[in-house]
């Protein structure tokens, strides 16, 4: 009885450590936020992207070109340009907030008087966290040949460059994450 008293913390804590271990599941392309894509006509579309949480701006403007390869591929087209409209201009301000940490349990000067007292150095740092979500809009136009727009994106090297990046295949065909490794016993 006591040998299993004395080994139930030593399993309580094996058991948080094997929880705190386990891998999350890599995203595929699509779950990276909400993408949208519709004709304007049959060579012009309009590409939208909005990210979910902890993406930069220039993240989202790099998934959003991938995004505008992508229906140029799907659409039979190779090369694309992005056309210049101000709906394309990047807002300025983005709201922003500053989160400070809650106060500790005990009185400040607790912690300063104790023999064992190490100061966390990051404890009373803020942090700033994005209160808009960020969205990407391009409108592009696509061609099939590069003489229709020397100055044009090639939609399938992009797809070729970036795409493993993102799990896209250079045909601009979304693949699946590779499963995580099983333990073996």
């Amino acid at each position: 009885m006591k040998s299993l008293l004395m080994c139930t913390p030593v399993l309580i804590a094996l058991t948080f450590a094997g929880c705190a271990t386990v891998p999350k599941q890599p995203k595929t392309f699509d779950q990276l936020g909400q993408f949208t894509a519709y004709p304007l006509n049959n060579k012009s579309f309009r590409i939208s992207f909005q990210a979910g949480n902890n993406l930069s701006y220039g993240t989202a403007e790099e998934i959003t070109l991938l995004k505008a390869a992508q229906t140029t591929v799907k659409n039979g087209f190779r090369f694309f340009t992005v056309v210049d409209d101000p709906s394309n201009a990047r807002i300025k301000e983005q709201r922003q907030a500053v989160i400070y940490p809650s106060r500790p349990y005990y009185p400040y000067g607790y912690y300063r008087r104790h023999p064992m007292f190490w100061p966390d150095p990051f404890y009373d740092m803020p942090q700033v966290v994005n209160l808009d979500p960020i969205q990407v809009s391009y409108t592009i136009e696509c061609f099939k040949t590069q003489q229709q727009a020397p100055d044009a994106f090639d939609a399938q090297l992009i797809l070729q460059s970036l795409g493993q990046k993102y799990g896209l295949s250079p045909t601009g065909d979304v693949l699946q994450p590779p499963a995580p490794p099983q333990n073996k016993k």
